[in-house]
């Protein structure tokens, strides 16, 4: 295994926590292994002294509280989400749209006792182009990745409702990316874009106090820098660490991937 880039997210000195501890370990362990230097960040590190202070405000406690004590319904999800939505339309200025949810409360129960939760990217979030605007919307993230003139492609751009593994560790672990592929069309899904990815990992924190990724692992994602699939993971302080240095053929037990399945209106 051979290390090209790791986003600057990822090498933040500040970053200790038990996700930043997996990033590196891969890393150290690619480097260890090919007997190869460091080649640095990406981007420049932000100084700690210009870090920015995000005082933590959530309006949308009772959405949740409300969410989680009551059946599932396809109503009821609609609500949240367009609550969700226009909590966040708000910390930037602007609107979105958020369509009735198409799942059927059967189809609600069955996503969820197979341990996957429903997501909603509006379609003016699902680029490249646009990615920087989560970037604004979630600025504790200060990852390359959501910066304006950011160099990851995604291969396809999913909008609307999706659902996405709920657990905050990943699945499909210690795969190399043609068996996650190939693993993931079997079970009849996709992989998740970045941006699909960033938005299921806000959800998390709102639903359950957990980014995804920030306790051990990292994940594959539908996004590229140079060609390269990207992989990446959140940490417990709201930061997103995306990375470019993984081959086709690495494998590690804690580096896995999250599909999505989407259904139209």
């Amino acid at each position: 295994m051979v290390m090209e880039r790791l986003d600057a997210a990822g090498k933040h000195p500040e970053n200790q926590d038990k996700l930043q501890q997996g990033g590196i370990k891969l890393m150290r362990h690619i480097m260890r292994t090919h007997g190869i230097k460091d080649p640095g960040p990406k981007v420049d590190r932000l100084p700690s002294a210009t870090k920015p202070k995000v005082q933590d405000i959530d309006p949308l406690a009772s959405v949740i509280e409300t969410y989680q004590n009551q059946p599932h319904t396809p109503e009821l999800v609609t609500q949240t989400h367009q609550a969700i939505w226009q909590a966040r339309g708000e910390l930037i200025g602007t609107t979105y749209e958020v369509t009735p949810c198409p799942y059927t409360q059967e189809e609600l129960a069955d996503v969820e006792a197979n341990g996957k939760r429903i997501g909603y990217l509006p379609v003016a979030l699902a680029t490249q182009q646009s990615r920087h605007v989560l970037g604004e919307m979630f600025p504790k993230m200060q990852s390359h990745s959501v910066k304006k003139g950011n160099s990851v492609t995604n291969n396809e751009n999913p909008s609307g409702w999706f659902d996405y593994e709920a657990a905050v560790d990943a699945p499909y672990l210690d795969t190399e990316e043609g068996q996650l592929m190939d693993r993931m069309k079997k079970d009849g899904r996709t992989i998740l874009s970045l941006n699909q990815y960033i938005v299921a990992g806000q959800d998390s924190k709102l639903f359950t106090g957990q980014y995804l990724e920030e306790i051990r692992t990292r994940v594959r994602l539908g996004s590229r820098d140079d060609g390269r699939v990207v992989d990446a993971g959140f940490s417990g302080d709201g930061r997103l660490s995306v990375g470019w240095y993984l081959k086709a053929v690495n494998h590690v037990p804690f580096l896995g991937g999250r599909s999505s399945g989407m259904k139209k209106a």
